[in-house]
């Protein structure tokens, strides 16, 4: 696979992770889980497009990256190194270099692409794929009367849970993009570039 190839697959992924996240987000906040009997509203509307539209959709979006990602190896190991050798060595390497400097306004450049920012960027892919597989499991167990059973009331918890980690993640993520922009590392705003897909 070629690295134009990769960067468009990136940079298509994230805009789409942006569109479905940001919707199921906030959704969240306003939707109610409709009960029956009960005046269809806005809210439950939103609710169903959380769990049926949206949410497979960012389920799915997450499914296809982790594919792309897993078929090149050094891509994976970078997003996910805890599992090997060679790459957890070099996310402390990473790790042990660069956190002083986000301290100090010496942030490595974007174009870079350390080790910490790839194990950074895979926390977040990771809780993502957490968040919907959690979503989707409460999803296809709950009762027509809107009841669950113990094991869908822990996986709802869970997905609670994994909601207001990346809330925090997404803070964080904005907090650092920012933070690039006032050292004048510009080239963060790369993965906004129209993606350049060839159809031939």
């Amino acid at each position: 696979m070629s690295t134009q190839r990769l960067t468009t697959v990136t940079r298509v992924m994230h805009f789409s992770m942006i569109i479905t996240v940001a919707f199921q987000l906030i959704s969240s906040l306003l939707m109610f889980v409709p009960e029956p009997g009960k005046l269809v509203t806005y809210e439950t509307v939103l609710f169903s497009l959380h769990i049926m539209l949206f949410g497979w959709g960012a389920f799915l979006i997450s499914s296809i990256y982790a594919m792309t990602r897993f078929a090149e190896k050094d891509a994976w190991g970078r997003l996910v190194p805890w599992f090997s050798k060679r790459h957890r060595a070099a996310f402390f390497k990473s790790a042990k270099e660069e956190i002083p400097g986000i301290f100090t306004g010496n942030l490595a450049p974007p174009e870079n692409r350390t080790a910490l920012s790839g194990a950074m960027h895979g926390l977040g892919f990771l809780t993502l794929i957490a968040l919907g597989s959690t979503g989707a499991y409460v999803m296809n167990g709950v009762r027509s009367d809107g009841t669950m059973t113990q094991d869908m009331l822990l996986m709802f918890e869970a997905h609670e849970f994994f909601g207001v980690v990346i809330w925090t993640f997404l803070a964080c993520h904005v907090g650092m993009v920012l933070y690039h922009l006032v050292l004048g590392h510009k080239q963060i705003l790369d993965i906004f570039k129209r993606p350049d897909i060839k159809w031939k």
